[in-house]
């Protein structure tokens, strides 16, 4: 019996993977999370084989919270799920210790070959990222991958960020509420590859977007 759990603030992704696994006699959802916290307080992680781990959690960044889940659970095998098919997503998580990448609009084969596959000690990553590096490696040069890819509000706020406005200072001159703008810049953290503000700026500074 391969056991699993799912750490998401979207609890229809915790009932979604748990639809696709109804009549799986071979593979059992054991238990779920919102929130980074809750799961490292939950000592049932001692007994789950596969953790689904969003990447974009309210408290914590999967990236982090990856790291600290594997260093704790040895016999743990993390697979990130996300809704952004943006390859720095992928490779941070699978630079973190991840072994399986998906998509959340993961179809239910994608799902349950991405659970037997890291259980056979194999990596997997959804077709469409894969197809994603290839046109990556194909169009862009070196110098290029390296510098992520932002969206247009992303670049509003990493502006901001370095003209040291507040959250709710940003909100209100973007017209957006401070969760969105604290969603905006846990993704550029993330793009990144850093963990506060100041490494943001100063690694947008040498990439030369500020």
């Amino acid at each position: 019996m391969i056991k699993i759990a799912v750490t998401d603030d979207h609890p229809l992704m915790a009932e979604g993977i748990r639809n696709v696994l109804n009549g799986n006699d071979k593979i059992r959802l054991m238990a779920s999370w919102r929130l980074a916290q809750e799961t490292l307080e939950d000592e049932t992680l001692q007994q789950i084989d596969v953790l689904f781990l969003d990447i974009n959690l309210p408290d914590m960044n999967g990236i982090e919270l990856c790291k600290i889940l594997l260093e704790k659970y040895n016999q743990l095998r993390i697979i990130a799920i996300t809704s952004h098919q943006e390859s720095w997503f992928l490779k941070n998580m699978m630079k973190a210790g991840a072994k399986g990448f998906l998509l959340k609009s993961a179809s239910p084969d994608d799902i349950i070959e991405a659970i037997i596959s890291v259980c056979r000690g194999k990596e997997y990553i959804q077709q469409e990222m894969k197809d994603l590096l290839l046109n990556e490696s194909l169009n862009q040069n070196q110098a290029n991958n390296l510098i992520p890819k932002l969206t247009r509000r992303e670049k509003e706020i990493l502006q901001l960020i370095a003209e040291e406005y507040t959250t709710q200072e940003m909100a209100d001159k973007l017209f957006v509420s401070a969760k969105t703008v604290e969603t905006h810049r846990q993704n550029l953290t993330l793009k990144f590859g850093v963990k506060n503000s100041v490494g943001l700026v100063r690694m947008a500074m040498e990439m030369g977007l500020l």
